[in-house]
This record gives structure tokens, sequence and C-alpha cells, in this order.
């Protein structure tokens, strides 16, 4: 684990082996969230990256409806 610092202005820099490691490279963009133990970064996954997470999902064609379907209020 390594400690870094937060600037007067709230930046950090990430440690070279993390950006490294997780090929983040200028213009990457980071989730940010938080619970208890502290803050956390996650790399928000890119189109590839999410690519086919839903192949194989079951879906019911009676579920969807087509526009004609749907009431006018």
């Amino acid at each position: 684990m390594t400690a870094i610092t937060v600037s007067s202005k709230y930046q950090i820099v990430i440690p070279k082996e993390a950006r490294e490691r997780l090929k983040i490279i200028p213009g990457t963009r980071l989730l940010v969230t938080q619970d208890k133990h502290g803050v956390h970064l996650v790399k928000e996954p890119t189109l590839e990256e999410v690519r086919g997470m839903l192949e194989g999902m079951a879906w019911v064609e009676s579920e969807v409806r087509d526009e004609s379907e749907r009431q006018l209020s």
C-alpha cells in the first residue's frame, strides 16, 4: 500500500504502479465512491470492457411493449 498526499487544491497523484496496472492514461474517467472506511476510486469501464457482459441473459419478449400498446393519458 502506498500513501499519497492531498494537495492544497485537493488533488492527488495516482502512483505509477497503480496507473500501469489499471491502464490509467490521461483522459481515463474514475468513479468516486465512499463508505464508512473511506473514499474509493474505481476505473469507469469503457464500452469495449462492458461489451458482452449481458450476453446470455434471459430475455422475455412479452415484457417488451410496442409503442402502439402504450396508453396515452
